[in-house]
Order: structure tokens, then sequence, then C-alpha cells
């Protein structure tokens, strides 16, 4: 297993297990609980698909923004066995969300992106190069 799918891995356990961990913490009767349906489990799927493609560019920071990501889209998706939804034991004003949810959000939304605008820069000078088809 390459450096950046450990780092992937172990970031997505990482994100995946404090969000299980905080709803097992902090799920009550009260608790708002949205139902997923195929729809999301397909949206996550294709989170999923993207932080592992992330893997073949060989990149520690690239790696560990899909594995937040990827720890995000896990951590929702554990959820939906054990609680037959989603748990939002987070509330802020009119918005209920967990950590897998800001984790998904931060990791898709942030650090994909500026993981891979880093990569880009720092190999600017390969970007230029040919590519010879045969």
């Amino acid at each position: 297993m390459t450096p950046a799918a450990l780092i992937l891995l172990a970031t997505a356990a990482l994100v995946a297990g404090a969000d299980l961990v905080h709803k097992a913490l902090a799920v009550d009767a009260a608790t708002l609980v949205h139902e997923r349906g195929p729809a999301y489990v397909l949206l996550a799927g294709v989170a999923a698909a993207w932080a592992l493609a992330l893997v073949a560019a060989g990149s520690p920071g690239l790696a560990l923004a899909g594995g937040v990501l990827l720890g995000g889209a896990a951590g929702n998706l554990l959820s939906l066995p054990v609680w037959g939804g989603v748990p939002n034991p987070l509330v802020a004003g009119p918005v209920a969300f967990t950590v897998a949810d800001v984790a998904a959000a931060l990791g898709g939304l942030v650090l994909v992106p500026v993981a891979a605008g880093s990569l880009a820069w720092r190999r600017r000078e390969s970007l230029h190069e040919p590519v010879g088809l045969r």
C-alpha cells in the first residue's frame, strides 16, 4: 500500500470514528434523525470513489484532504444501519448537522481544491511538457 493510500485511509477512519463516537454520545430521543434515500447513498459512493482516486496523484496533502472527505461520507453511511438515518446532534439556529457533514463539506469544497491547487503549483513546470501519443 502506498503512503498516500495509508494517509487517506487512516484519516478517513479517524474522521468517521470521531463522527460515530460523537453521534453515540450526543444522540437522545430529541435528536432529529434524517432518513437518507438511494440518491444520498449514490452521492456518498461518488464522493468515496473521488477520494480514493486522489491517491493516484501520490500527494500526501491530497490524500489527507481526500481522507477528510471520505471519512465524512463514511460516517454518515455507517449511521444508516445503526440509527435508521443520520442523526444530527449539532444545531446552529435552524440548521442541524453532524461532524461527518462538516468533514465532507470541508474536504470536498475546501481541502481537496486547495491541495490540488498546491500540487499543481509545485508541479507547474511538468504541466507544460508535451504528452506523446503513440
